[in-house]
């Protein structure tokens, strides 16, 4: 298999998981749909809106992927063992959906997005840890403040560790 038609199937692949979290999990993790709750936007907007940014972002690559002409030099070749970029979506994919499906509910959202989002910065290539482990932390203090504090917005709070409000 050619490395150009590999990266197609991840991709299609990656748009087959996508259409099922859109259509499926949303809809089961979130009962409350459009109507349902009166006035104003369902709770599933956000995360609907989301999956279909992910979708078109998908069909771009893979008709990119479609369209494009394989060199000769072979995409193949990783320096230093650095995953290329399709498994490398995968793995995102992946991480993705295992904290939104378990470490969430486990280590609540802001304890889960902080290992969520070094775990995605790190494996994006960064390795300074002040990146890896401050930017994250920052980012959900930020996420912290403005819906605790700003929307009056309750996120899933850690079921780990009951004495942290966070």
């Amino acid at each position: 298999m050619s490395v150009r038609s590999r990266e197609a199937a991840i991709i299609a692949g990656l748009l087959l998981v996508t259409a099922v979290f859109g259509l499926v999990l949303i809809p089961m993790g979130i009962r409350e749909g459009y109507g349902s709750s009166g006035a104003g936007l369902s709770p599933r907007f956000m995360p609907e809106i989301a999956t279909m940014g992910i979708a078109v972002a998908l069909l771009f690559g893979l008709v990119k992927q479609l369209l494009s002409v394989e060199t000769a030099a072979g995409a193949e070749a990783h320096p230093d063992g650095v995953v290329g970029h399709p498994m490398r979506a995968v793995i995102v994919i992946a991480i993705c959906l295992f904290f939104s499906l378990v470490g969430f509910r486990m280590a609540g959202f802001y304890l889960g997005g902080v290992v969520m989002a070094a775990s995605l910065t790190a494996l994006l290539g960064e390795r300074e840890i002040l990146k890896v482990v401050v930017f994250p932390v920052l980012v959900l203090i930020v996420i912290y403040i403005v819906f605790e504090f700003g929307f009056q917005i309750r996120l899933p709070k850690s079921g780990l560790i009951a004495s942290i409000p966070v």
